[in-house]
């Protein structure tokens, strides 16, 4: 499981990407709504480098007690 740590996020958005286009190409869902979903799970993953970087930050500035 430690393979993992920090990498279920990308693989998470990568299927998500894969079953928007999936969806698309299969003709259930229309261009508008597949780049819907791509971009929302782009967003999760800059999302999570963001809070994982500023976490990484504060971590470094607080002193041990």
């Amino acid at each position: 499981m430690k393979k993992l740590s920090g990498k279920k996020t990308y693989f998470t958005a990568g299927a998500a990407v894969i079953t928007a286009l999936g969806a698309y190409f299969a003709g259930e869902v229309d261009l508008t709504v597949t780049i819907q979903a791509v971009f929302a799970a782009l967003m999760v993953v800059f999302l999570r480098k963001g809070v994982t970087s500023e976490a990484a930050k504060a971590a470094a500035e607080k002193p041990a007690e």
